[in-house]
């Protein structure tokens, strides 16, 4: 797997694992909690059970975790490779500037996380999600877009009050 989609694959991971401490009212305290997260969870805690960042030749590098960034300005950015956009209690509105959106970080990203911090247009999530997810371009231009969806009531929980032995939610042990 190259470094880029290895990359990828570890803030997927990481992000699935989030859970918001609380139910913020506004998408930027989302936005600093999960920057805080995905660092210390792909740079700190790389020796205690962290997914390391691989450099060349096998050698661990730090993942730069930014806010705001680039062209498009992407709530978060990890290492210049991934735009990850937040939504707080996404509505039709909101979805509608979702798509855009996506299409300017595709411009910029090979790969896009969308994350919906609650949903009140869950049938606009679904066709977004639709349209997205599962398509991407072939050889050099090869994209990615997930979307992930943090449900409410589940901020401030624990992990470990979702570990269960038949594997999870949807029977892969993940929570979603």
């Amino acid at each position: 797997m190259g470094g880029d989609q290895q990359t990828f694959g570890q803030v997927v991971d990481s992000m699935k694992a989030w859970i918001p401490q609380e139910a913020y009212d506004h998408e930027r305290k989302f936005q600093s909690e999960l920057q805080d997260y995905l660092d210390t969870q792909l740079n700190e805690n790389q020796g205690n059970g962290g997914m390391p960042a691989l450099g060349g030749m096998g050698q661990q590098r730090d993942l730069p975790v930014s806010t705001e960034r680039g062209k498009s300005r992407a709530d978060v950015v990890v290492d210049d490779v991934v735009g990850i956009e937040l939504k707080r209690d996404l509505t039709n509105s909101q979805r509608k500037k979702l798509d855009g959106q996506i299409k300017d970080y595709l411009r910029e990203y090979p790969y896009v996380i969308v994350c919906a911090c609650g949903i009140q247009d869950i049938d606009g999530w679904r066709r977004l999600k639709n349209e997205y997810e599962g398509s991407s371009g072939f050889g050099m231009e090869q994209q990615e877009v997930v979307f992930i969806h943090k449900r409410k009531e589940n901020y401030g929980k624990s992990p470990s009050d979702f570990q269960q032995d038949d594997g999870g939610f949807l029977g892969d042990g993940s929570l979603f």
